[in-house]
């Protein structure tokens, strides 16, 4: 203790009980003196009675004396002693009431509980059944047990847990501590003290750590993932048998023994540990190639490709310290081969399924192209389905509805064949019906029905399914290879009256030659020879013309004939052959030709279009012996269209009808050249993939439309007046 600092209560004490002695004394020796001084200070007479009467009322005084200053003594270390004591209970009781701590004695005699407050008074005074109310009776019961223990001397003292009665708050745990406070004179215990501490939130933190824990390592060692945990230093401390399952591990306390650091494993050699938070990995791991270049953990014994997944997270405790490092993952190599087979499953299903598609929408695609329509006929409902797809029925009619739209005439085999079905008869059939539909060209529609039964399990005939086919092109294309046979057979006869009439046409001008150069021999006059000579040539050149027109017919007929395409300005070559052909033009007939190009590139065959060109103004001419010619062109669209317009004589329809045929005549059985002109022009403007149709009027002029494809590749159109193109 320090000299100069405060005294304690005891040194307080012992000062006070000294100075009392030394006034004691001093009161003596005082009282002594006076005695001494009343008797003459006669130290002989001292002793006898009357100096005994002074002595005692000198001691009573002296007493008086005493009593009265240590009661003031007495009175004034007892309230420094309270003060202090005040104060120490008053510490005291902060620090139970920090600390959640009652305290409470009990009379094993009285059988009585007395509870004090924080500042160490009485506050109750409880019988066992009133205390126990406040506790859980079986922990009550144990707590009883104990005291008995104690006050039996069995047991010094004892420490408890016990829970409070259940509340609006919920139940409380206290930690109560029993022992002896005082003994009686024969050594048994008279006062038995307890000090209980409310533990309930450290009770439930333990309880909830305890729980977490049971619950961290229940899920840990039974999860159905792997868990794998590592310290704060990086080191394997813990593994499930999941994840010892996974790595083909045996020996798991050896694994741990080895003391494993998480950069050992291949997929986390990466993970910095003191930035990690929460990653997620997932990795592909050759084992055995691992294992050849870097083996550090023998323990695995898996092998082969390996994929895995896993979530890799730090662990920190409530105070943010970072406590290690938990890895939880699985296994799916598995999942991932099985993925990769579903997924070639799938792409072969799809390829399938395409090819079905494909092979569904090709036979769809037919019968919407070819026009066939399915059919299924129900006999039990009388109802007939129609679809060109094979997804789904288009229509659903009725047989009297399907009867109402077949044309009259072919009704009665109509629903001939519908009883056939009714009565479900056996056998395919094939029937061609007439119905009252019309195609785009107002032609009735020809269905064909070809029809098998389709039966069920029991071998009875279901339904019937088939086909139709319209057959309305096939229909008239037979009619019209009868028309065409017939007009075969008469082109046959028009071959041979071709024939007949070649070598008539041929012989005319031959025997002309023939009759006029036997004139020379035969008697005549001199000035008759210019004559026969004249008649001689022009009917030889018309031989000769009948002869190359011939022979030209004949090699457009074999197809002998070449077309020599290359690009051409027919802007500029219109003109010149426009104006041959109308070399021959009969005086005063007006000619007029429309070039709306100054430059117009195509790619056509020049000089076979300039013949036709040249032909047709030539045709023109001579139907044309008064009025005008006028001809014109355009380019539009990838085809190039010629007109040539006369005012003369014309045609009637019975003559336009034959105006292309060979060796053709006119109304007034006369005919242009050879006879094969237009047959040629015809023959060659349709060998070149165009086409040539005349309009004309009986004494009103012709028109000639022809029309050739091309490609165009330069096209300058002329200036108007006014500068409009």
């Amino acid at each position: 203790m320090n000299r100069n600092g405060p005294k304690t209560t005891n040194d307080k004490s012992n000062m006070i009980t000294r100075n009392i002695h030394r006034l004691t004394t001093m009161a003596g020796l005082l009282a002594i003196a006076y005695v001494a001084m009343a008797q003459g200070e006669n130290m002989e007479t001292i002793a006898d009675s009357h100096h005994l009467a002074a002595y005692a009322v000198a001691g009573l005084l002296i007493g008086v004396f005493t009593m009265i200053f240590s009661n003031r003594i007495f009175y004034y270390r007892e309230k420094e002693v309270t003060g202090e004591a005040r104060q120490v209970i008053t510490q005291l009781g902060l620090v139970m009431d920090a600390n959640k701590t009652e305290v409470w004695t009990m009379d094993p005699v009285k059988r009585l509980f007395t509870l004090y407050g924080n500042e160490g008074e009485q506050t109750k005074v409880l019988t066992p059944m009133e205390m126990a109310q406040h506790y859980d009776l079986e922990d009550f019961s144990r707590m009883r047990e104990l005291i008995l223990a104690i006050h039996q001397r069995r047991v010094e003292s004892g420490e408890m847990t016990i829970r409070g009665r259940a509340d609006d708050d919920g139940q409380r745990t206290y930690e109560v501590k029993i022992s002896v406070l005082h003994y009686d004179k024969e050594g048994l215990p008279k006062t038995i003290i307890g000090i209980q501490t409310d533990t309930t939130d450290d009770h439930e933190r333990r309880e909830k750590a305890r729980r977490l824990a049971m619950r961290y390592q229940t899920v840990f060692n039974s999860s159905l993932v792997d868990m794998i945990f590592y310290d704060k230093n990086g080191m394997l401390t813990d593994i499930n048998d999941t994840a010892c399952e996974t790595f083909g591990i045996v020996n798991k306390e050896a694994l741990l023994a080895r003391k494993v650091r998480i950069t050992d494993i291949p997929s986390y050699r990466n993970i910095n540990t003191d930035t990690l938070d929460i990653i997620r990995i997932s990795s592909i791991t050759d084992i055995d190639r691992a294992k050849q270049t870097d083996e550090r953990i023998p323990e695995v014994k898996v092998g082969g490709k390996f994929y895995y997944e896993a979530t890799v997270s730090s662990v920190r405790d409530e105070d943010g310290t970072f406590m290690g490092v938990i890895a939880a993952g699985r296994n799916i190599t598995e999942m991932v081969r099985e993925h990769h087979r579903q997924r070639a499953n799938a792409q072969l299903l799809r390829k399938r399924n395409q090819e079905i598609q494909t092979y569904i929408d090709n036979i769809n695609y037919t019968l919407r192209v070819s026009g066939v329509r399915l059919i299924n006929y129900h006999p039990e409902t009388h109802e007939m389905e129609i679809s060109s797809d094979l997804n789904r029925a288009e229509y659903r009619l009725q047989q009297i509805r399907c009867v109402s739209l077949i044309d009259p005439e072919d009704r009665r085999r109509a629903r001939g064949l519908f009883l056939r079905m009714d009565r479900r008869r056996e056998g395919a059939f094939t029937e061609t019906i007439r119905t009252r539909f019309r195609d785009e060209e107002g032609k009735a529609v020809y269905l064909t029905f070809s029809v098998v039964p389709v039966t069920d399990k029991e071998g009875q005939i279901s339904h019937y399914f088939g086909m139709a086919r319209n057959d309305t092109e096939m229909h008239y294309t037979e009619m019209r290879l009868r028309e065409e046979t017939e007009k075969a057979q008469e082109t046959e006869e028009l071959k041979n009256k071709f024939l007949q009439n070649m070598s008539y046409e041929i012989r005319t001008p031959l025997n002309a030659v023939l009759g006029f150069a036997e004139l020379f021999n035969a008697p005549h006059d001199e000035e008759d020879e210019p004559v026969f000579a004249e008649e001689i040539k022009r009917n030889t050149g018309d031989l000769l013309a009948l002869v190359n027109d011939i022979l030209f017919m004949s090699r457009l007929d074999a197809g002998m004939v070449e077309m020599n395409y290359q690009e051409t300005d027919f802007a500029a070559m219109f003109d010149g052959y426009c104006y041959m052909g109308w070399s021959t033009l009969t005086p005063g007939v007006m000619v007029n030709v429309e070039n709306p190009y100054s430059r117009l590139v195509i790619v056509i065959d020049g000089q076979q279009l300039g013949e036709v060109i040249q032909k047709l103004c030539a045709y023109a001419a001579h139907q044309t012996k008064e009025g005008y010619i006028r001809t014109k062109y355009e380019y539009r669209h990838g085809e190039l269209s010629i007109a040539i317009e006369d005012t003369g004589a014309g045609y009637t329809k019975e003559a336009l009808a034959h105006v292309f045929d060979r060796f053709a005549r006119g109304e007034d059985n006369s005919r242009y050249g050879t006879g094969l002109d237009l047959p040629i022009i015809k023959e060659l403007i349709t060998q070149m993939g165009g086409s040539i149709e005349i309009q004309s009027e009986w004494g009103k002029g012709s028109t000639v439309y022809v029309i050739i494809p091309c490609e165009m590749k330069e096209m300058e159109k002329r200036k108007e007046e006014g500068g409009i193109l």
